[in-house]
């Protein structure tokens, strides 16, 4: 019978093959320790195992981002915590290592799990992870494909085991009952390029081995025993898919529309080592360098010299500008060892500009940072979830002060434009205040979608309510790029909304002229603009912003442009935009 799960996607493209289904594994029994000491020999060479294979699966990722994964599970492996624990309880309970392990692991994630906050129940589902391969090792038992599968579906999988198995180069797709778009295994999933969808909660029981499937990881869906049809279609639009974005990469060129509208492709960058590669793809400078991730996974924030080093490394790289987002930490992005403070309700707690405010020690050090590196480089510093002029003032004046600070260490360093991000009501709703104590402006379309529809766009029970076309953001969008242009301050779109396949060509005719984008998606950006005509999508625009819905803006769209784009979103592997999947 043919069932469709859905999930969030990891990583784009489409598989389809024969299940191949890796349970949890056989339940952890409580039973007696025979020799205590002989069970913690058991544990130590269990753990030493498992550090060898990671080690052998960081060696495979060397030089790659998610090289950076294994080093946090590493540490965690490292980490005498569990170590102490699982020994504590073999000792004062006498039991099997393999109990003790299982009973530690639970304690460990409790606290984790009772969070609101997503990155620490991602943090559960770290430990959990290790756990699990550690509980191999004990076992004895290894990881292997059978003959015939190509498609892996699991509850979870750990880094280690998604390095050894999907480096085998065997895997075709992954589809996994836990994660999200963020989780580790998602890094690695796209690390391989294998399409993949985390979160489809209760496939696992619903899949046996062997079983027909489809995971189409540009939709965010898994089809169980698809029709005949159905596969021959999917596995011939993920050929045409990896042929047509190949040739993308290799055309080059600049993103002008057909009446000759030139519009500017920044990317989207993690860490400074992904510059090289959005230079590849096409990128004129970085719009938006997410410099919480130079933090997230180490124990103590990078020093002032670290971080000059990073945004230097970046700006040579590109021969362009870069733009430094201070960091955007609290929410679901907390780093490893962090003491930075609980908030009851993170989305609106102590993240972003607040937290770095309220730790001011944070901001000064990035501010120092970044006016050294922009000494014979062009960096710009971007405020995220900016709500009031008042916190403008205060960072700008902290800026001053940090100028002031380098010039008494007689430190060379240079002007950075300052802006701001606008993902926030208050701050649209105050645009038009805020451009005049900015140079330029930056609309993160993802969290104003979440903050204005009041959606949380990690539950996949609601990702069908944040709507990029929703006329409510199509009004904001509107009246930011209106106040920009009467301001004379330039804007970008560094969300989601500047890869949609519908959004995109609206953003176009609502006056949008810079995009900043992930790498990958670069190449499908640019030919989107290039077969656009943007004087039709400004007429267009304005009779989507007299709409009611979201449906009668996605069916506008189709119809003025749908001829235009419908086989480049046939070519990326994306279903019917209008019609219901």
């Amino acid at each position: 019978m043919r069932t469709l799960f859905r999930g969030f996607s990891a990583c784009a493209g489409t598989a389809v093959g024969s299940a191949v289904v890796i349970s949890r594994g056989r339940a952890v029994r409580k039973t007696p320790a025979g020799d205590i000491a002989a069970e913690h020999q058991r544990l130590a060479e269990a753990m030493e195992g498992a550090r060898a294979e990671l080690t052998n699966a960081r060696a495979e990722l060397a030089g790659h981002d998610a090289e950076l994964v294994l080093n946090v599970h590493l540490m965690m492996h490292g980490d005498d915590l569990l170590a102490r624990a699982i020994k504590r309880r073999i000792d004062d309970e006498g039991v099997s290592a393999d109990w003790a392990l299982r009973a530690a692991v639970d304690e460990l994630k409790s606290p984790l799990l009772a969070s609101s906050a997503s990155y620490f129940r991602e943090r559960a589902e770290d430990i959990e992870h290790v756990g699990q391969h550690i509980l191999r090792h004990l076992r004895g038992e290894t990881l292997t494909l059978p003959n015939g599968g190509n498609v892996l579906v699991t509850h979870e999988l750990s880094p280690a085991d998604a390095v050894q198995l999907l480096s085998t180069g065997n895997v075709e797709g992954l589809v996994t009952a836990t994660g999200s778009a963020r989780s580790h295994t998602a890094i690695l999933a796209r690390a391989f390029d294998v399409p993949t969808v985390v979160g489809a909660r209760g496939i696992v029981s619903a899949v046996r081995d062997a079983e027909r499937l489809i995971v189409d990881g540009t939709n965010a869906r898994v089809i169980v025993g698809p029709t005949a049809r159905e596969a021959d279609e999917v596995a011939a639009r993920g050929a045409r898919y990896r042929a047509y974005r190949s040739s993308l990469v290799s055309e080059g060129g600049d993103a002008v529309s057909v009446d000759g509208v030139e519009v500017t492709l920044r990317a989207n960058v993690e860490l400074p080592r992904e510059a090289s590669r959005a230079v590849r793809c096409g990128a004129r400078g970085i719009g938006l360098l997410r410099s919480e991730f130079l933090y997230l996974d180490a124990d103590e924030p990078p020093s002032e010299d670290a971080q000059v080093a990073a945004y230097r490394e970046a700006a040579r790289a590109v021969g362009d500008v870069v733009v430094v987002r201070t960091f955007d930490l609290g929410g679901d992005k907390l780093p490893s060892g962090h003491r930075l403070g609980h908030s009851r309700n993170p989305a609106l707690g102590l993240r972003a500009i607040r937290l770095t405010m309220w730790r001011g020690s944070l901001m000064r050090t990035q501010l120092r940072a970044v006016l050294r590196a922009a000494h014979q480089h062009e960096i710009r510093v971007l405020f995220p979830l900016v709500s009031t002029v008042s916190e403008l003032r205060a960072v700008k004046v902290l800026l001053e002060e940090c100028r002031a600070e380098l010039r008494d260490r007689e430190e060379p360093f240079g002007d950075v434009a300052v802006g701001a991000m606008i993902e926030v009501p208050s701050a649209a709703l105050q645009v038009c205040a805020i451009s005049e104590e900015v140079d330029f402006l930056a609309v993160g379309t993802n969290d104003l979608i979440q903050y204005t529809l009041a959606v949380d766009r990690s539950d996949p029970r609601l990702a069908h309510l944040a709507d990029p076309l929703s006329p409510a953001i199509l009004s904001l969008l509107h009246s930011i790029r209106v106040a920009a242009e009467t301001s004379g301050r330039p804007v970008s779109i560094c969300g989601d909304v500047a890869t949609h396949p519908l959004a995109l060509p609206l953003a176009l005719g609502l006056g949008y002229r810079e995009f900043s984008v992930p790498p990958s998606a670069l190449v499908f950006v640019r030919e989107c603009i290039r077969r656009v005509e943007v004087k039709q999508l400004a007429e267009m625009a304005t009779e989507a912003l007299t709409l009611r819905t979201a449906a009668e803006v996605k069916a506008l769209i189709d119809a003025t442009v749908g001829d235009a784009l419908r086989t480049l979103w046939t070519e990326q592997g994306i279903a019917d935009p209008v019609s219901p999947i």
